[in-house]
């Protein structure tokens, strides 16, 4: 058996995942893999127990999105018990140094961090990895930089972490609980740290889950109310869980506020920041 579990769900990427996998298999064979195919209709699963037959496949029931794909993934891998668990998404594609990187740096946190890779699109400029605490997107700079707001697309998780901070919190759908982990993990005195340096390419998700520009209110609410989106009761027990009650009372206020406003006002007030698919 492996030490790293390398945990991953998909849905309709077919392409996408084959080459991660691929990827993530040039570099190393020894890897112990579990993907969770959310009932994927294009042969993603199918395609995977072809072409990789040392993967895991688990069939989720097609409302599990990104973070309850990745709790089940880690709730059977757990049973196993590993060394290390790598998160990783699929639309991502790890460079050569990736994993030789995450050990090196984890391995100087003598295993009680969480580390989290920076992902580029190819450019040189971070699109993934983490925020500090001023909201600024990280970026390398040949050291390990401590985040506060991170994101899951390439993340090394220790056991001696896991044993502490525990799974993904299921309550989450799709964002947030790669947010959520990190702040527990800080919760509990363990660092939360970004590579030195990029270990992945990827691909920028340009759309607001807050508001759904250029549609009318009904489309607005469906979207905000999406598991894509931004689900006001998930967003208030993230809030009221971190930042406290009033924090949360006045965010879940203004999401309603601000997608029951017309676009124009929301322009006028927020300028830009607001604007996407």
């Amino acid at each position: 058996m492996s030490e790293v579990a390398v945990l991953l769900t998909c849905f309709n990427r077919r392409e996408k995942t084959l080459a991660c996998l691929q990827r993530l298999f040039i570099l190393r064979r020894d890897l112990d893999v579990f993907l969770v195919d959310d009932s994927s209709t294009d042969g993603t699963g199918n395609a995977v127990a072809e072409l990789f037959p040392q993967v895991q496949v688990i069939q989720g029931n097609g409302a599990l999105f990104w973070n309850r794909g990745m709790y089940l993934a880690w709730s059977v891998a757990a049973k196993r018990g590993y060394r290390y668990y790598l998160w990783v998404n699929d639309d991502v594609v790890v460079y050569e140094h990736c994993l030789g990187e995450l050990f090196e740096c984890v391995s100087v946190c003598q295993d009680r961090a969480v580390l989290v890779g920076l992902v580029d699109a190819g450019d040189g400029q971070a699109i993934y990895g983490g925020t500090d605490s001023a909201g600024r997107l990280l970026q390398p700079n040949g050291e390990m930089q401590e985040v506060y707001h991170m994101n899951g697309n390439v993340v090394l998780v220790p056991a001696q972490v896991f044993d502490i901070v525990g799974n993904l919190d299921p309550v989450y759908h799709h964002d947030l609980g790669d947010v959520d982990y990190g702040y527990r993990a800080r919760a509990q005195g363990l660092s939360v740290v970004t590579s030195k340096s990029f270990v992945a390419r990827g691909e920028k998700n340009d759309f607001c889950r807050i508001r759904l520009w250029g549609s009318d209110l009904r489309a607005r609410f469906r979207r905000l109310y999406s598991p894509l989106g931004n689900p006001p009761t998930i967003n208030f027990y993230f809030r009221r869980k971190h930042k406290g009650v009033v924090n949360a009372v006045v965010y879940y206020m203004f999401i309603h506020l601000i997608n029951i406003a017309p676009d124009w006002v929301v322009r006028l007030v927020y300028g830009n920041r607001y604007i996407g698919a």
